[in-house]
C-alpha cells in the first residue's frame, strides 16, 4: 500500500472513533438524566451536567422548563408524587452534524405512586408509560449537553392521577 492510502485509512479510523465517542457521550446524557430522576437526586448540579445553561425540558403535556434551576425545581416537584420510578431507554439513534446532534430513543417508565397519592391496599398503585425521548445536543467546552430534551408518551397503562383522585384516601 502506498503511504497516502495508509494515511487516509488512519484519518478515517480517527474520525470514526471520534464519532463513536460522541455518540457514547450523548447516549450517556440521557442515561444520566434518567438515573438522577430514578435515584431521587435531582439538583441544579446534576441537571447542569446534562443541559446547557439555557437548555429546555419539554414534558409530555408540552410544558417547557428552561435552564437547570427551573428544570431541577420542576422535575423535583413532579417526581415527588412517586415513591419510585424506573426509566429504561433503548434504540438510541444519534445523528451527528458537527457540534450538534439529534437523539431519538425509546423509553419505558414505571411510576409507583407515593402512599399519600394512592390507596396502599389497592392494586392500582402504579402506572407504566412508553414513549420516545427526542433531544438536540450541542458540544460545549464541558462536553456534550442537551439544549432540548422532549418526552413524548405514546401509551400508558395503570392508575393515572385522575384515577387515584377518584379513589380517594384509604379509610380506617
Amino acid at each position: 500500500m502506498n503511504e497516502k492510502v495508509v494515511e487516509q485509512q488512519e484519518r478515517n479510523i480517527i474520525i470514526e472513533a471520534a464519532k463513536l465517542a460522541d455518540r457514547a457521550q450523548i447516549s450517556e446524557l440521557l442515561s444520566r438524566f434518567c438515573s438522577v430522576v430514578d435515584d431521587k437526586c435531582i439538583s441544579v448540579a446534576t441537571v447542569a451536567a446534562v443541559f446547557t445553561p439555557d437548555g429546555r425540558f419539554v414534558s409530555p403535556n408540552g410544558a417547557a422548563a428552561v435552564g437547570p434551576e427551573v428544570i431541577a425545581e420542576e422535575k423535583s416537584k413532579s417526581f415527588s408524587r412517586f415513591r419510585a420510578t424506573h426509566h429504561v431507554t433503548s434504540d438510541h439513534i444519534i445523528d451527528l452534524d458537527g457540534d450538534t446532534a439529534h437523539l431519538r430513543a425509546n423509553m419505558t417508565a414505571m411510576h409507583l405512586w407515593a402512599e399519600e397519592e394512592s390507596d396502599p391496599r389497592s392494586l392500582q398503585s402504579h402506572f407504566v408509560a412508553g414513549g420516545v425521548f427526542e433531544a438536540v445536543a450541542v458540544r460545549t467546552s464541558d462536553g456534550w449537553r442537551f439544549s432540548e430534551l422532549k418526552s413524548r408518551i405514546t401509551w400508558r397503562t395503570g392508575a393515572s392521577l385522575p384515577v387515584m383522585a377518584k379513589m380517594g384516601k384509604p379509610r380506617d
